[in-house]
């Protein structure tokens, strides 16, 4: 089912999500907002860390299936977003951002949610052999391109790897590495991960 994570997957995908949360400290002091949350995975994760973590999601579908697995989520996204500026420490966006038509205008207007010094972590996929088997991917994400983008959004890059690196406490971010695992035509895991913090406002 599209959008729903099983079995070895969905283990990684925890694995990863907690190592998230305990790398950058969060805690129930936390203010955080899972920026298409999906089905919810991250929000289900933050449970055991206290977290006071919001939802939002412009599928009604995604917001179907988090109300099935019990969690409350609102509908819409950064053009309508029912939340105060400088609310959050962190907000995530976990596979959203290469779905997007304008990704600039996305984080730049997601950077006024954020608290000074706040976090902005994302992933992406990179031009794998299967990233067009989505109809609704617009464009892939590379090392490089996340540093452009950052800084057209007026972020400082924080830390840049792939995840499954980062799964294995290992901080790779060499171009030569997804150009490699996209060699082979079964996806390895040559998703990006990018944490950046809000600086100065874009000129």
């Amino acid at each position: 089912m599209y959008l729903m994570n099983k079995g070895l997957l969905y283990k990684l995908r925890t694995i990863y999500f907690k190592k998230i949360l305990k790398k950058y400290k969060l805690n129930e002091k936390t203010g955080m907002l899972d920026y298409g949350c999906g089905p919810c995975d991250m929000v289900i994760c933050t449970k055991d860390f206290g977290i006071d973590i919001c939802g939002i999601d412009l599928s009604e579908y995604s917001v179907h299936l988090a109300t099935e697995r019990g969690v409350n989520v609102i509908q819409g996204d950064y053009n309508n977003m029912p939340y105060e500026k400088n609310s959050f420490d962190v907000i995530f966006l976990q596979s959203i951002i290469e779905h997007m038509f304008n990704p600039v205008e996305a984080l730049i207007t997601l950077r006024n949610y954020l608290k000074s010094n706040g976090l902005l972590i994302i992933s992406a996929p990179t031009p794998s052999s299967d990233f067009w088997d989505d109809p609704t991917h617009i464009r892939p994400y590379t090392p490089k391109s996340f540093k452009y983008l950052s800084q057209l959004a007026g972020f400082t890059i924080v830390q840049i790897s792939y995840v499954f690196s980062f799964i294995l406490g290992l901080n790779l971010k060499a171009a030569w590495i997804y150009k490699f695992l996209n060699m082979f035509p079964f996806p390895l895991g040559s998703k990006i991960f990018c944490v950046l913090k809000k600086t100065i406002p874009p000129e």
